[in-house]
């Protein structure tokens, strides 16, 4: 896949991954991909693991809504044919802030540079929005998501292990921490994997503390859990996060949490992610 506004970022203290950042995107078989993700969490770099680790979170199988991507183009089973019948909101950069706008979508079968054999083949799929505005994140539209300018706040890309960011957002304390281990490869290796990385976020609401598991991963390859856009989406005056839970350097996965549909117990819950491989 080509995306033209979000890219996989690299942990600093891993290896560089897909090359430089400047390069022109490149892409990678799909079946090529699906084993390196596969090697990523079974290579035996985490050989003593702990039984009582809580398992990767979220999954696809958390997810209520479908969330897509615009300006780009996807290899064929990473977009749900028939997905430009839905209604859809989108996240805009306009000069003013951020804004979330009903906008319809567009489909067309485009040329994926990998898997089409010639020029005239089109197996991808090329994703835009009938809106000129530049469009971030596509939502499936649902009853509680309305049009309006979205409130943010800047927070950290990344929370590293034994890190916290406390900040205030529309008069809650919140709290970003993470937990997990930096090891090396093996004894004689310089080269340091992170592992049984966990992320968390507190909010605390009429003196209470409330604390939510945001991402559990317990290995990545040359990557990094990377917040990329916090504010109030739904519109309850509470934190929405997006965050990039990818787990491979030649993958994005950007995941939707909301407050709004969260229940009594919880302050925030993953709804919807979208998974494309390419650098």
């Amino acid at each position: 896949m080509i995306q033209r506004t979000i890219l996989p970022f690299v942990l600093i203290l891993l290896l560089t991954g897909c090359g430089k950042s400047n390069d022109a995107p490149e892409f990678v078989e799909k079946e090529r991909a699906d084993s390196i993700f596969s090697e990523a969490k079974d290579d035996g770099r985490n050989t003593k693991k702990d039984t009582t680790a809580i398992p990767n979170f979220p999954t696809e199988e958390d997810m209520s809504l479908e969330l897509l991507l615009a300006g780009g183009v996807f290899h064929d089973d990473e977009v749900k044919e028939g997905s430009d019948t839905k209604s859809w909101m989108g996240i805009f950069e306009t000069k003013n802030g951020f804004l979330l706008a009903e906008t319809k979508i567009t489909m067309a079968h485009a040329h994926d540079a990998i898997l089409d054999e010639t020029e005239d083949d089109k197996t991808g799929w090329e994703i835009d929005t009938t809106l000129k505005d530049t469009c971030l994140y596509l939502i499936e539209k649902i009853p509680s998501l309305t049009e309006r300018k979205i409130k943010t706040v800047k927070v950290p890309e990344t929370i590293l292990p034994k890190k916290k960011f406390k900040f205030t957002f529309s008069g809650n304390q919140y709290t970003l921490s993470a937990e997990g281990t930096m090891k090396k490869q093996d004894e004689e290796s310089d080269y340091e994997v992170l592992t049984d990385y966990r992320l968390y976020l507190t909010a605390n609401i009429n003196g209470k503390d409330h604390t939510a598991l945001l991402v559990a991963q317990d290995i990545f390859d040359d990557q990094m859990i990377k917040i990329l856009f916090a504010g109030d989406i739904d519109g309850d005056g509470k934190l929405d996060l997006i965050i990039d839970t990818s787990y491979h350097y030649n993958m994005g996965r950007p995941t939707l949490y909301l407050s709004k549909p969260a229940d009594d117990n919880q302050i925030i819950k993953p709804v919807g992610m979208f998974t494309f491989v390419g650098c």
